[in-house]
C-alpha cells in the first residue's frame, strides 16, 4: 500500500453486497479460503452445501456455483459427484500463529525466528504525509524505501515495508538484512537509538504487490501494522509498514485491572510464555 493512502480509512467499511470493486463470487471465493485457513472447514472435511451457503450467505447458487469452481480448479476443493464439496485432504495445516505482545524487544526476538527471503532498498519520492510524519526538511525529496518479505517454515509470513531518511538508508547494506533485523543494524551498528514506537494494527484486504509477495489472492485478508520509530529528542526518524498473512498472525495482550489515584484501570503486560 502507497505510504501516502496511510490513515485514509472509508469511515464504514463496504459490506459484500455494497462492494462494486470486487465480485461477489470472489468475496465468497475468499470468505470460503480463509475458512479453511482458519480450520473452520478442516481437511478432506464436506463443506456446507450450495443451498447451505446461499442460505447463509445471502446470495445466489450462481454466485456460490462460480466461487466454488474457482475453488476446485485451484486444488483447495474438491468435488464429488452426488455426495457434494470437500476441501482438498492435502490442503497444508496453518502454522501456529505467531505471537506478538506488543514490546520492542518482542519484535527484534520475532523477527530473528523468520527467514529473509527478499531484500529491496530504493529511492522514493516523500509523500506529504510522511514528510509531516517524520519531519522531512523541504530540500530532501527522497527517502529510502526498504521491502523485506520473510517466510516462516518456508511459507511466505510477512512483508515488511521502511520507510527511512537517505541519510541513514545509504549507510544500510542490502546483504546485511538477510542476517539481522534492521533495528539491530539502527541501534547496533549506526549507535542510533530507539526509545519508543506508536502502533497501529487493522485488517485491511491485500493489494495486488502484497498478494503477490505473500501468495495470497488480491484482496484477502492481511494484518497491516503500522509503526513510526522514535528517536533520542522524541524525534521520529522511521515508519515501518508490515503485512502479515491472517492464517500466520496472533495478536496477544494480557489485561489486568489495577487502581490507579482511587480509580480502577486497565494495566497491559506480555502474557507469560508467549
Amino acid at each position: 500500500m502507497p505510504a501516502d493512502e496511510l490513515n485514509a480509512r472509508p469511515t464504514t467499511p463496504p459490506t459484500a453486497r455494497e462492494n462494486r470493486v470486487v465480485p461477489l463470487y470472489h468475496q465468497i471465493e475468499q470468505l470460503i479460503r480463509h475458512r479453511v485457513a482458519k480450520s473452520q472447514y478442516q481437511p478432506g472435511a464436506q463443506i456446507p452445501s450450495e443451498h447451505e451457503l446461499c442460505r447463509e450467505l445471502k446470495v445466489s447458487r450462481i454466485t456460490v456455483r462460480e466461487a466454488l469452481r474457482q475453488l476446485v480448479r485451484e486444488g483447495l476443493l474438491v468435488k464429488v459427484q452426488g455426495k457434494g464439496t470437500f476441501v482438498s485432504p492435502e490442503t497444508a495445516t496453518p502454522l501456529p500463529p505467531i505471537k506478538y505482545t506488543g514490546t520492542l524487544e518482542d519484535i527484534y526476538e520475532r523477527v530473528l525466528r523468520l527467514d529473509v527471503m527478499d531484500v529491496e532498498i530504493s529511492r522514493v519520492p516523500v509523500p506529504s504525509i510522511l514528510r509531516q510524519l517524520l519531519g522531512v526538511p523541504a530540500y530532501e525529496q527522497e527517502l529510502t524505501c526498504i521491502k523485506r518479505l520473510r517466510h516462516i517454515n518456508d511459507e511466505p509470513f510477512s512483508f515488511t515495508v521502511n520507510y527511512l531518511p537517505v541519510s541513514i538508508g545509504d549507510r544500510i547494506k542490502k546483504e546485511d538484512l538477510y542476517s539481522a533485523p534492521l533495528m539491530a543494524i539502527l541501534e547496533r551498528d549506526m549507535k542510533i537509538p530507539i526509545v519508543r514506537a506508536t502502533e497501529t494494527v487493522e485488517a485491511a484486504p491485500a493489494d495486488p504487490e502484497v498478494a503477490r509477495r505473500l501468495q495470497i489472492p488480491v484482496v484477502y485478508p492481511v494484518m497491516h501494522v503500522t509503526r513510526t520509530m522514535y528517536t533520542e529528542g522524541d524525534k521520529p526518524f522511521e515508519l515501518v509498514e508490515t503485512f502479515y498473512r491472517a492464517d500466520k498472525y496472533k495478536y496477544s495482550v494480557s489485561l489486568t485491572r489495577i487502581q490507579r489515584e482511587g480509580k480502577w484501570t486497565w494495566s497491559h503486560q506480555s502474557p507469560e510464555g508467549a
